[in-house]
């Protein structure tokens, strides 16, 4: 129940009536169709296409790019339009009638009533997530030999595809006046133009929609801060914050909540522009200075001289012990690994609450990393 390929010519992944009007585009996509491949990840790490100084990074996963280390903000001259593929990967196979070759067509239809039931429930619930982890899920498992979805010339179909629709939104819009991309990654992008032209631009993006089929969603911020294209904040014309990467600290319950006082000072300094330190020393939340370490069943954890458990909680301190992880030996070798966790600096072990305040916290550390997402930035 899989189709198993031994090699990928990449131009049977592409769809045929691709095509650009940017010379720096059309080689990316004549290169693309030239080669072929025998494996799906780390193929291409370095691929590359500057346009109108912008770099786009391409890869079999999808493409990126950013400007860095960038504030970007709206005013009476320059609006910030941000343009998102509605479930792009689901909608580009459905589309398009992509499937698994050893799952035949039928995979199309259900995949499309999977995608038109979760229109039905609205951003947030469960059953709209839910549904959304169904249709994901699918086509990450085409690249997964253990699935029964496994078919890696349908994932190449998918993000290849994809990749190339985005440069053809870019190939369009970069058409209208005064256009400047400022970011690109996977479903979507973010630009800037001057309102006179935004209409343009506009005209430009539903061209697209009717030519690939699929459904773009729009939004306008006010400002952004974009250290790069996976780390930054943008801030939409209603106040509300939109956290990418090093920013986020809404996170869900099985993500790593460590030291979520670092992006959310951040975010303050960033938006209101409240200074670091101060921010940071008269933080109320102990439990936003706690971090966390862990290590599989064959290593174990020491703080000072002690042996702690392999799952353990801490925050920097004064006067605290340093704490390491203890690795088994590399194939021939005799010697135990040690590696430090948070190199040069003390901590306090909190796996019992209790033990927070017992050392006073070393608010230089933190603060340090706070310094690496807002300092810098022009």
């Amino acid at each position: 129940r899989q189709t198993r390929r031994p090699s990928i010519a990449l131009k049977d992944a592409i769809l045929p009536w691709i095509t650009f009007q940017e010379p720096e585009f059309q080689r990316m996509l004549e290169w693309l169709k030239a080669q072929t491949i025998t494996e799906t990840k780390g193929v291409f790490t370095d691929v590359t296409a500057t346009v109108r100084g912008f770099t786009f990074v391409f890869g079999l996963g999808g493409i990126h790019g950013s400007v860095e280390s960038e504030i970007v903000e709206a005013s009476d001259s320059l609006v910030i339009e941000s343009v998102d593929v509605t479930s792009m990967y689901p909608n580009i196979a459905i589309s398009n009638g992509f499937y698994p070759e050893h799952l035949g067509p039928t995979f199309v239809t259900i995949y499309q009533h999977l995608y038109e039931e979760r229109k039905k429930h609205p951003k947030g619930s469960p059953e709209n997530a839910m549904l959304k982890l169904a249709l994901n899920g699918c086509y990450g498992d085409s690249n997964n030999p253990y699935s029964v979805f496994y078919d890696s010339l349908f994932t190449m179909k998918v993000t290849l595809s994809g990749q190339m629709l985005i440069c053809m939104l870019v190939d369009r819009l970069i058409t209208v006046p005064t256009v400047w991309i400022i970011m690109t990654n996977t479903d979507g992008l973010e630009y800037t133009v001057h309102p006179d032209y935004a209409e343009q631009a506009r005209a430009r993006c539903r061209e697209w929609e009717q030519l690939t089929k699929l459904n773009l969603e729009y939004a306008r911020y006010k400002r952004m801060f974009i250290r790069d294209c996976n780390n930054y904040i943008g801030q939409y014309l209603d106040g509300k914050v939109k956290r990418k990467g090093a920013y986020e600290h809404d996170l869900e319950w099985h993500q790593n909540h460590s030291a979520l006082v670092v992006p959310k000072v951040a975010e303050k300094v960033l938006l209101e522009g409240a200074p670091i330190r101060e921010t940071v020393e008269q933080w109320p939340e102990m439990m936003d200075f706690m971090l966390r370490t862990k290590v599989p069943r064959s290593s174990f954890l020491t703080c000072g001289d002690q042996r702690i458990q392999n799952i353990t909680r801490y925050y920097i301190a004064k006067g605290g012990g340093h704490l390491f992880k203890w690795m088994p030996p590399l194939k021939g070798k005799e010697e135990w690994r040690r590696i430090g966790v948070e190199s040069g600096w003390g901590v306090q072990v909190c796996n019992d609450i209790r033990d927070a305040g017992r050392l006073p916290v070393d608010f230089d550390y933190y603060v340090r990393e706070v310094e690496k997402l807002v300092l810098g930035m022009s």
